[in-house]
């Protein structure tokens, strides 16, 4: 498994990403990506130490420790289906809560 370190202090926080892969691929794909996302965190992850990320370029996925965020970048009770967009060209990222359907 590869891995890389992101420091997120250089990064923004937006609140756009979320619409701009919904612009990239089209709402049912993108709430697809997200979807895949969360199932890589349930099958592979770890609640309390690991989150994933979707990278906005390319749709990818990984994983990413929880520890790479300074502790004000998270909400204090994080969240089942909480997933990091990131944007390595615009230097920056969004942290997306999924809505449950109910």
């Amino acid at each position: 498994m590869k891995s890389f370190q992101i420091e997120f202090s250089k990064y923004e926080s937006v609140n756009s990403l979320w619409s701009e892969l919904i612009e990239q691929y089209g709402f049912e794909k993108a709430k697809k990506i997200v979807s895949q996302a969360i199932d890589l965190q349930k099958m592979n992850g770890n609640k309390n130490f690991t989150m994933p990320i979707i990278f906005s370029g390319t749709g990818g996925l990984a994983l990413i420790p929880i520890q790479s965020f300074k502790e004000e970048r998270l909400n204090s009770n994080s969240k089942d289906n909480q997933v990091l967009i990131f944007n390595l060209k615009k230097k920056s990222f969004q942290i997306l809560n999924e809505a449950k359907n109910s």
